[in-house]
C-alpha cells in the first residue's frame, strides 16, 4: 500500500547508471515491501525497469516489479505487425510501422546511456535495427525475467485516497492461438509506458459518408485511411490521392505514394509546406465533402480523388485508466477543466493533465508517487529521455520525500502553462511538446537529473546529463543526414562506420562526418536546408541514381531548386 512517508536518501553515482553490469533476476517475492506494475515494453518500459534495478540492492530489497506487455516482444512501435493481413477500421493494427521506415536522427543520439548499437550499424538505420536494439538491451541486462508478454492491462483503478491506497489491476492473459483468461491483483505503484502512437486522430468533416458512398462508376472505390494503416505505396498505383498533413507520417506517405499514384495532393495547414522531394500539388485544409467532391478552405474542390491518407497524428489515450474500465483518467476533447480545477486526470487527446514534469500524476485523489508516466514528451530522443524520467521515478519510489508537495508541483506546472500563454501558445494544445521558454528535449533531461543532484540523491559532478556529442548529433541531424547519403552514394558508408563501438567512437564518427559535409557544402556554396525532409529526397535520389542524374548535381541545389528540378525529373 502506498503511504506518504520518508526514507533514507540513496546515493547512486550517475556514471554507474550507464555502465552497470547486468543484474540477476530476483525470485518471485511472496510478501513484497513494495509492488510495482509497469505497462509497456517499448523504450520507456525497458528504461524504467532497468533503472529500478540499478538502485542499490538493499534499497529495492523485497520489491516486486512486473512488466505487462500485450504484444509478443519488446520494442513498442518498432516491433512490426505479426504476419497476416492488417485489420480493417475500426480495429487497429498493433503498430503504425511501415516497411520503408528508417530513423530520421542518427542512432548514437537515440541510445540508452552506455549501450550502443552494434558495430557497422548504418547511421540512420531501418526499423529492424531499432527493434533488435531494444531486444538486445533487454537481454543484456537480464530484464526478460520481468517481462510478461501477451498480457494486456484492461483496467487499473485506484482504491484509496490522496494519502494511501492501492491499484486494482485487471490483466487479460492472451494465449496466441488459444483461449485467454483474466487475472486481477493489486499493486502499490503503477507506471504507464504504453506510448502515444497507437490511437489515431481522425478529423471529422461534414459529408464524408456521402462522399465515400458515391464512388463514380469505373473508378477505384473511394477510401479514407489513417496512416496507421499505411504500409505499401504500391497499393496506390494509378490512384489519385490526397495526403493530409506534413508531419513525419504525412511526409513519408507523400514521398512514397507520389511515385506510384497517378496524381498526389498534399493538404496543408497555413504554416506548412509541401514535402520537399515529393511530386505533390499543395492544397489548403479540407473544409467539407459533398457526394462528388472534396472542398478546401480556399473554396477550390477536387472531384477525381479516390484515396485520402490521414497523416494527422495520434491521440493521448490510456484506455485502462479511462471509463468504462477506470475513473482515473477522464476523456474529454472539449474539457473546460484546467490543471488546477480538474477533479481527476484529464486527457483532451493532446495533453494529459495535471502532471509534474510530464511524469507524476497530480490528480487530487491519488498520491503523486502512485502513478507515473514514462514517455509522454513528444519529438524527443526517446531512450535517453526515458532514462532521465526513469531516474526521477526510481529515486522517488525509493524516497518519496524528495518530491515537492503537491501544491508546489502544481504551482510549477501552472507557471509553465502561463509561460506558454505569454508566448502566444495554448498549453492545452501544445500538450507534451517541449516548447516552453527555450526548453529543448536536452534541457528537459538535464533539468530532471539536475534536480536529483540538487536534492542530494545523485552526486554533483558538474556535468550535464546530455553529453555534448548527443547535442551535436541532434543539432546537426540534418547535416549528418546529407553527409550519410553522400557517403552512401560514394560507396564510403562502411569506411565511416569501421571501428566504432563505444559511445566516444560513435561520437567521433558523427563529428568527422559533420566536418566532412560542412567542408563540402562550403566549397560548393550549398546553403543550409531548413528542415530534415531533404533526407527523404536524397534517399529517393540515391535509389534512382540509375536514371542518369548525378548526385553531385543534386546536392549542389538549394531547397527550392531541389523541388523544382525533381518535379521536372
Amino acid at each position: 500500500m502506498v503511504r506518504l512517508v520518508s526514507f533514507t536518501f540513496v546515493l547512486l553515482p550517475l556514471a554507474a547508471l550507464a555502465h552497470q553490469e547486468p543484474f540477476s533476476a530476483l525470485p518471485h517475492v511472496k510478501s513484497p515491501s513494495k509492488s510495482i506494475a509497469i505497462v509497456g515494453a517499448g523504450s520507456g518500459g525497458l528504461a524504467i525497469l532497468k533503472t529500478i534495478f540499478d538502485l542499490p540492492e538493499d534499497v529495492r530489497q523485497g520489491w516486486e516489479v512486473v512488466l505487462y506487455e500485450q504484444r509478443r516482444d519488446v520494442g513498442g512501435v518498432w516491433l512490426p505487425d505479426p504476419p497476416g493481413p492488417l485489420p480493417h477500421f475500426p480495429k487497429l493494427p498493433e503498430s503504425p510501422l511501415y516497411p520503408l521506415l528508417h530513423t530520421n536522427t542518427p542512432h548514437p543520439t537515440m541510445t540508452y546511456p552506455g549501450f550502443t548499437y552494434p558495430p557497422l550499424t548504418p547511421l540512420f538505420p531501418s526499423h529492424e535495427y531499432v527493434q533488435q536494439y531494444h531486444a538486445d538491451y533487454a537481454e543484456h541486462y537480464n530484464l526478460t525475467a520481468y517481462l510478461h508478454f501477451h498480457h494486456k492491462v484492461v483496467a487499473a483503478d485506484w482504491v484509496g485516497d490522496s494519502e494511501q491506497g492501492e491499484w486494482d489491476v485487471v490483466v487479460e492473459v492472451q494465449q496466441p492461438g488459444g483461449p485467454s483468461h483474466v487475472s486481477k491483483r493489486s499493486f502499490d505503484h503503477l507506471i504507464v509506458a504504453n506510448g502515444h502512437n497507437h490511437y489515431p486522430h481522425i478529423p471529422q468533416w461534414d459529408g464524408t459518408e456521402g462522399w465515400l458512398a458515391n464512388t463514380p462508376r469505373g473508378t477505384p472505390k473511394r477510401q479514407i485511411l489513417h496512416s496507421i494503416y499505411y504500409r505499401d505505396p504500391a497499393k496506390y498505383t494509378n490512384r489519385i490521392v490526397v495526403i493530409v498533413g506534413a508531419g513525419a507520417s504525412g511526409r513519408d506517405a507523400a514521398l512514397q505514394v507520389c511515385k506510384t499514384a497517378r496524381l498526389a495532393y498534399q493538404s496543408l495547414t497555413p504554416n506548412s509546406e509541401p514535402t520537399p522531394g515529393a511530386t505533390v500539388i499543395p492544397k489548403p485544409r479540407i473544409a467539407y465533402f459533398t457526394n462528388t467532391s472534396i472542398v478546401f478552405e480556399d473554396g477550390t474542390s477536387l472531384e477525381d480523388v479516390d484515396s485520402i491518407i490521414l497523416g494527422t497524428g495520434y491521440e493521448f489515450r490510456v484506455p485502462f485508466l479511462s471509463p468504462p474500465h477506470s475513473s482515473v483518467l477522464d476523456v474529454d476533447p472539449d474539457t473546460t477543466y484546467n490543471s488546477t480545477t480538474a477533479p481527476s486526470l484529464v486527457t483532451n487527446f493532446r495533453y494529459i493533465f495535471p502532471t509534474h514534469r510530464h511524469i507524476f500524476s497530480l490528480a487530487p485523489g491519488i498520491p503523486p508517487t502512485a502513478l507515473a508516466f514514462v514517455g509522454l514528451p513528444v519529438l524527443v530522443a526517446n531512450c535517453p529521455s526515458d532514462i532521465a524520467q526513469s531516474l526521477l521515478i526510481a529515486h522517488v519510489l525509493a524516497n518519496p520525500s524528495i518530491l515537492p508537495t503537491r501544491a508546489d508541483m502544481l504551482e510549477e506546472l501552472v507557471k509553465r502553462e502561463d509561460k506558454l500563454r505569454e508566448a502566444g501558445l495554448d498549453p492545452y494544445y501544445v500538450g507534451h511538446r517541449l516548447v516552453a521558454e527555450s526548453e529543448t528535449d536536452q534541457d528537459y533531461q538535464d533539468n530532471l537529473v539536475q534536480y536529483l543532484k540538487d536534492v542530494g540523491v545523485l552526486p554533483e559532478d558538474g556535468k550535464k546529463y546530455v553529453e555534448p556529442w548527443r547535442r551535436l548529433g541532434r543539432g546537426k541531424a540534418q547535416l549528418l543526414a546529407r553527409a550519410w547519403q553522400r557517403a552512401l552514394q560514394l560507396g564510403e558508408d562502411r569506411k565511416w562506420l569501421e571501428g566504432a563501438e563505444t559511445e566516444e567512437e560513435w561520437a567521433d564518427v558523427m563529428e568527422r562526418l559533420a566536418k566532412w559535409q560542412e567542408a563540402y557544402e562550403d566549397e560548393h556554396g550549398i546553403p543550409e536546408f531548413e528542415d530534415q525532409s531533404v533526407w527523404y529526397l536524397l534517399n529517393h535520389v540515391s535509389r534512382r541514381a540509375g536514371d542518369g542524374i548525378s548526385f553531385s548535381c543534386w546536392i549542389q541545389m538549394d531547397r527550392c531548386t531541389y523541388l523544382e528540378a525533381y518535379l521536372r525529373w
